[in-house]
């Protein structure tokens, strides 16, 4: 029920779309107002005899309450202080519980099929109250019941599946189903039926919507085409005759696009780069990449570094078999060691053939004083 195109819906999604009500152009279409318009009495009343055709069977003061609260809903009346009213009545402690939950859902939730629990409640209540306070009578009434249903078993013999029996608010509210059926397709016709003059009113509603649009662009112009296009209101404008209004639109639609156009370029023309605000003369050096470099893991390590390395040679990359290749162990020169002492002033004698005493001489003292031999 809350899903139904009305005006109020359609004039969110298009603010063009006319949010007032086709049947009494008085005021906004929304869901309420589709039982509440001045235009749907008769449908209302049917409502109405809905609720005294239910007093036959269902509890006499359930019925007022129920009665009360479409009616306030109705009239457009406060449901709460209607049912103040009510419970000042005389043995109505037993309802409280009802009305405050049927007031919380809402009496116009109440329309849409949504009753508490209470009114099936104080149903079962009353039939129990009934059955002890006469139950002659009400024996009475239950055979009348059973013999009708055997007749209308002998009726729908055919029918094999046995469908829950219905409550009667159950049936009340399908009694219901077809009124608001009906008062929606009244409001359907009032707004799609053309009326005398309802293509130039038609006409009308879309050339309003182009100037209307057209006008928002204003600020858009340039200056001195803004002084010549719109040199009249909004409010004024609107009040020409449809002829004029096409004019107007044909004559300054095209000059509103180039207008726009040209205000675009002399935009860009005036402005200046975001560089120039922070550098003098040349642009920040920043080069933006979304490349991201993936580190080779594959390359090998740098061994110069290595002891090892200064040792042995290191193993070719490229190898035919999987045997290790032979390290040769690098060999000091002579050279290398001579210039080491030259460097500290020192003399290193080339020959081998030394004689006692310079062997003694070189020998370091031993620091528990033992002499050699």
């Amino acid at each position: 029920m809350k899903k139904l195109p009305t005006g109020e819906r359609i004039h969110k999604r298009d603010h063009f779309h006319d949010k007032r009500c086709a049947s009494c152009w008085q005021s906004a279409e929304d869901d309420d107002h589709l039982f509440t318009c001045i235009k749907r009495k008769s449908q209302r009343k049917n409502i109405i005899k809905q609720i005294n055709i239910l007093k036959n069977t269902v509890d006499p003061v359930l019925c007022d309450i129920l009665k009360e609260g479409i009616m306030a809903y109705f009239i457009g009346g406060c449901v709460t202080t209607t049912m103040l009213r009510i419970r000042g009545q005389e043995g109505m402690k037993r309802y409280e519980l009802l009305i405050d939950e049927q007031i919380i859902i809402g009496w116009d939730n109440l329309l849409r099929g949504k009753f508490t629990k209470q009114w099936k409640i104080q149903q079962k209540a009353y039939t129990t109250r009934m059955r002890l306070k006469n139950p002659a009578m009400y024996e009475r009434k239950r055979r009348k019941k059973k013999i009708e249903e055997e007749k209308n078993k002998n009726k729908s013999k055919q029918k094999k599946n046995k469908k829950n029996k219905t409550e009667a608010f159950q049936s009340f509210f399908q009694a219901m189903v077809p009124v608001i059926m009906e008062m929606w397709t009244d409001q359907c016709i009032d707004r799609n039926t053309p009326v005398l003059g309802g293509r130039i009113v038609a006409e009308y509603d879309s050339l309003m919507k182009k100037v209307t649009q057209l006008y928002t662009m204003r600020e858009m112009v340039l200056p001195e085409d803004e002084l010549k296009i719109f040199e009249e209101p909004l409010e004024e404008k609107l009040q020409d005759t449809n002829q004029q209004l096409k004019k107007w639109i044909t004559r300054w639609r095209p000059v509103i696009g180039h207008s726009m156009k040209r205000m675009k370029e002399i935009a860009k023309g005036n402005s200046k780069p975001i560089w120039q605000h922070f550098t003098a003369n040349k642009p920040a050096k920043t080069i933006v990449t979304r490349r991201v470099t993936k580190r080779n893991n594959t390359r090998p390590r740098k061994m110069s570094n290595n002891p090892l390395t200064n040792v042995y040679n290191r193993m070719q990359k490229k190898r035919s078999s999987s045997r290790a290749t032979i390290a040769t162990k690098r060999r000091y020169t002579k050279a290398l060691i001579t210039t080491t002492y030259t460097k500290q002033g020192k003399h290193r004698s080339t020959s081998r053939d030394t004689t006692v005493m310079e062997v003694e001489e070189q020998t370091i003292e031993d620091r528990f004083g033992d002499v050699p031999m």
